[in-house]
């Protein structure tokens, strides 16, 4: 076991490095918003095998998978042009809502269009939904991708209230049904406002988890649950928020560019490295696919 004195010295050591080291009830969470900190390969390092939690900018952060949009007001984030509309006047109709002409505007029709890659080397993306875009990390089969995604969508909607036991549509592009609309908007809103109202405490809700994605010294988080939350964080103007690093995606929660022949999509024949590649390249720069410039070219003429 450290002494108190070497683990003085560890500590210090991390501090000159730019890692902050705050403790929460269960864990370590490394503080990458501090001057100087330099990698998230660096945490995961320090958290000697423990689960990572990190605090960073929302500016190294990326949303809705496939979709990658970033938390910047201008890039066109639905949920975010919404709450800020919402801020702006609450008293209009849900049918005028961004939200409403995001899902309306923007509606991938294939597994190909979503991950923006022409002829793709596995063709069944052609032809199959949208929800069998398998991401980097898995290594379930499209159509098995698609099965998993309703169910969980089905799961959300019990949750909020929507007892069909049918799919009515996802959370990230349309289309999707009415009751659905209403529900991610209620939804939506109704966090916004508590937080609003309350604050924020990670420690007393779900953890908004992701993968940092990293390439040489450039790195972005991708978010995969918390979605809502971190939008609503985005439209009060926080800064920063603590995300939990899901090492059932990637060791350590990290996803290395220079790993992509590693990929398990990879490995198992559903993309080239290439692809990989080019997809893993998109979505760390932000970049929506080009099936979403309908829905960014509106954002641009409602600013």
């Amino acid at each position: 076991m450290l002494t108190r004195s070497a683990k003085d010295i560890i500590k210090s050591s991390l501090h000159s490095a730019g890692i902050e080291i705050r403790k929460n009830k269960e864990n370590t969470v490394f503080d990458l918003t501090t001057t100087g900190c330099l990698h998230p390969i660096e945490a995961a390092y320090a958290a000697r095998g423990k689960p990572l939690l990190i605090t960073a900018p929302l500016s190294r952060m990326v949303t809705f998978n496939y979709s990658a949009f970033s938390l910047d007001p201008d890039d066109g984030h639905p949920f975010l042009a919404t709450l800020l509309q919402y801020e702006n006047d609450r008293s209009i109709p849900l049918e005028l809502s961004p939200l409403c002409r995001y899902y309306a505007l923007y509606q991938p029709k294939s597994a190909s269009e979503l991950m923006d890659i022409d002829n793709p080397s596995h063709a069944d993306f052609n032809r199959l939904p949208a929800l069998a875009a398998i991401p980097l990390w898995a290594s379930r089969p499209p159509a098995d991708q698609a099965a998993f995604l309703k169910d969980i969508y089905r799961k959300e909607d019990e949750a909020q209230g929507i007892h069909t036991g049918e799919f009515i549509g996802g959370s990230e592009y349309g289309p999707i049904e009415r009751r659905k609309l209403a529900m991610e908007y209620g939804r939506l809103t109704a966090l916004y406002d508590s937080i609003k109202e309350h604050g924020y405490s990670p420690e007393k809700c779900d953890r908004i988890t992701g993968t940092v994605w990293a390439n040489d010294d450039d790195w972005t988080i991708s978010i995969s649950t918390g979605q809502h939350r971190i939008a609503c964080l985005a439209a009060l103007g926080y800064e920063s928020a603590t995300v939990y690093l899901q090492e059932t995606k990637a060791p350590g929660g990290i996803l290395l560019r220079s790993c992509a022949r590693h990929f398990p999509s990879v490995a198992r024949g559903f993309h080239t490295e290439e692809e990989a590649i080019r997809i893993f390249d998109r979505i760390s720069r932000k970049r929506p696919p080009r099936v979403a410039s309908e829905w960014l070219s509106y954002c641009q003429r409602n600013r």
